[in-house]
């Protein structure tokens, strides 16, 4: 059973990168403000 519940608590971690990595959590000032790779590009 230990098995089971850590590989759902690897998965999870894994989903929560990919979500964070996608929808950064960092709260942006704006609402419009674009992603922070397009932030760079611009500068």
């Amino acid at each position: 059973m230990s098995k089971t519940v850590a590989a759902a608590v690897i998965v999870a971690l894994i989903m929560v990168a990919v979500l964070w990595t996608i929808f950064p959590f960092d709260g942006p000032a704006e609402g419009g403000q674009p992603a922070p790779h397009a932030i760079d590009q611009s500068e």
